[in-house]
């Protein structure tokens, strides 16, 4: 297929399958980084991936970007589509993902929640309303006041990453960390959101606070690269799990 078919496919495609199938490296012939990951993830699914540090967690989430290498042998398919043979950048233009921290462009919040200038301004505040920020936004010259770092808190950087993620509207959202270090009332805006707009769409979420993910469809658990278990939380909580220790530590 052309790379133009290609991207066509995946952005359009109504639902999301994700299986990868990975060894992975930073460069070619490096260190391993993930070794045989296999996971079959099924379109809709709410799939959480724990662990403690260092075990792989953000690796996943930049493997399914294309951010690092993987081996000849390795694959990952989304819908079919051995995205490993495609262009990094048609991937990551289809995968909607919601980092820790959010970039800023210098320029308006408006450029700063549609950077492609796609969205009209009912959309962008639509989707700022969404997650409780249009409010602060409104009192300081709404859309075409300038965003600096320090316009917005840690927590509410958050939450604007997550209205970015509301107008991209992508079938696939993967989210790193996202409760990481912010208080327990952002963090329930921030469940909530995704629990309520995003519940068509595959997600991948890496969690911080287990108990953001324990009412997903299944959980990863991964160790030092590898992938210890794979089921729904009520199998894993319901024995002496990998799962279990980290929940309750």
């Amino acid at each position: 297929m052309t790379e133009a078919i290609e991207k066509r496919r995946i952005l359009l495609e109504p639902y999301r399958n994700v299986h990868p199938e990975a060894t992975t490296s930073y460069s070619a012939g490096g260190t391993l980084i993930l070794k045989n990951i296999n996971i079959d993830i099924k379109p809709g699914e709410k799939i959480g991936v724990c662990g403690r540090t260092g075990s792989g967690k953000s690796s996943l989430i930049m493997t399914l970007l294309r951010l690092l290498e993987v081996t000849p042998e390795s694959t990952i398919i989304i819908d079919g589509v051995n995205i490993t043979n495609i262009p990094r950048q048609v991937v990551r233009s289809a995968i909607n993902a919601i980092p820790q921290d959010a970039f800023v462009l210098k320029g308006s919040i408006r450029l700063n929640a549609s950077p492609s200038e796609k969205h009209s301004d009912e959309e962008i505040i639509d989707a700022l309303c969404k997650v409780h920020l249009w409010a602060l936004i409104e009192s300081k010259e709404g859309l075409d006041v300038d965003l600096d770092v320090d316009f917005f808190s840690p927590g509410q950087k958050r939450l604007f990453c997550l209205a970015r993620a509301l107008l991209r509207k992508g079938r696939i959202v993967v989210v790193d960390e996202i409760s990481s270090s912010i208080d327990i009332a952002t963090d329930k805006v921030i469940q909530q959101v995704i629990r309520q707009e995003f519940e068509e769409v595959t997600i991948i979420s890496i969690a911080h606070r287990l108990d953001s993910i324990v009412d997903f469809d299944r959980i990863a658990v991964l160790s030092d690269g590898q992938l210890l278990e794979f089921d729904t939380p009520q199998t894993l909580l319901n024995e002496r799990s990998a799962f279990w220790d980290l929940y309750n530590p």
